[in-house]
């Protein structure tokens, strides 16, 4: 048994304590976290059989070691806290071919993102209340996911709609399994109106804003009408200045589009440029990209700007960075700019989603006065 080169290696990594009998749990632990990726389950259950039936060490560790093998990722990392071994929860398991689906799809990565942790979150409920991982429920537990999201956590279509097509994705495109997902197609949203900010609020919030950078950022976001990722991911290259416009490279849905800012934030954008490289972020973050280079700023970060500028300004509506976009599309729409043009601005698919706006934006009835 001793011929195992998984388990000759532990014996070795431990030989300064002079007898197998005295490596530990931990030691145990840690040898898996560090070489869990060349230890099979075979190797496991070796070094299982030594510990207990040559030198007759019981070790509590197998037991929790044997749950990390049995239904979880293999490539999902273990650790100890405070000499306790934190077991992860079992995956799927064709994550990888549900991934590796998603990846030929060319999905943009925040709806990668989305939808390999959907496919998590359902997985994870299934565990927590049926005892199983999702491959081994049934589509009538599947229902009472559902049920629980709509019901229990009361989340919104937009969530339930993410969360069937994972569903839908793995059992159907990975699992070859059909499963009957009608019940969860065609959930209305509630039709809240967008957060709009006066143009008197956007410059109060600006006003608000000390930090250069800080300030331009949000002065971009609502002159251009970017969304968060579109502005935290531009780069250099991206802003012809002498337009005035910004190409937005596979923004929502992998589509390109052109969009305008304003000649009033050109000396500040020509700022930040300076002495960068065309490939570089506009607005780079203090920490190293481990290549020479910046990362881009966290979109927390632009949240917590708006967040405290609001707070300063004396504003009391709860507006997002988002916000600022809507507000962009609602000021050109009062300004006489046609529905279709916003639309190509804003990079709608479709017209309907852009007519929101009209619903917050009628120059007709703001020259209306009430009749009290």
């Amino acid at each position: 048994m001793e011929g195992n080169k998984i388990l000759a290696k532990l014996i070795n990594t431990y030989h300064f304590k002079r007898d197998p009998v005295f490596i530990s749990n931990n030691d145990i632990f840690n040898f898996f976290i560090k070489n869990s990726a060349i230890i099979t389950y075979n190797d496991f259950l070796e070094i299982k059989k030594y510990f207990a039936d040559f030198l007759g060490a019981h070790r509590k560790c197998f037991t929790e070691i044997e749950k990390w093998y049995n239904g979880s990722d293999k490539d999902t990392k273990v650790s100890v806290i405070d000499g306790s071994f934190v077991v992860p929860r079992p995956r799927p398991r064709m994550l990888k071919e549900f991934i590796e689906f998603l990846r030929m799809k060319r999905y943009s990565p925040k709806t990668f993102e989305l939808y390999v942790h959907a496919l998590k979150a359902v997985n994870d409920w299934c565990v927590s209340n049926r005892g199983n991982i999702i491959d081994d429920v049934t589509g009538g537990e599947i229902y009472e996911y559902f049920k629980y999201l709509i019901n229990d956590k009361k989340v919104s279509s937009s969530t339930i709609r993410i969360h069937r097509f994972a569903v839908a994705c793995y059992f159907t495109k990975v699992l070859n399994i059909e499963i009957d997902l009608t019940y969860a197609e065609g959930l209305k949203d509630s039709k809240n109106l967008p957060v709009i900010l006066s143009r008197e609020e956007i410059q109060r919030v600006l006003d608000a804003i000390h930090n250069l950078k800080h300030r331009t950022m949000l002065a971009l976001m609502y002159s251009s009408g970017l969304r968060l990722s579109e502005l935290v991911s531009l780069r250099v290259r991206d802003v012809n200045m002498g337009e005035l416009t910004i190409h937005i490279k596979e923004g929502k849905g992998r589509k390109d589009r052109i969009t305008v800012f304003s000649d009033k934030i050109r000396g500040e954008i020509a700022r930040f440029m300076q002495g960068k490289e065309p490939g570089d972020y506009l607005f780079q973050s203090s920490m190293g990209d481990g290549r020479g280079g910046h990362r881009h700023l966290s979109g927390r970060t632009v949240q917590k700007v708006l967040e405290n500028a609001l707070k300063r300004a004396g504003i009391n509506k709860k507006a997002t960075p988002h916000d600022l976009r809507h507000s962009f599309a609602t000021h050109l729409l009062e300004n006489g700019i046609s529905l279709r043009h916003i639309q190509h601005l804003l990079g709608h698919k479709n017209i309907s989603t852009t007519t929101i706006y009209t619903s917050v934006s009628n120059p007709h009835i703001k020259g209306i006065k009430s009749p009290l």
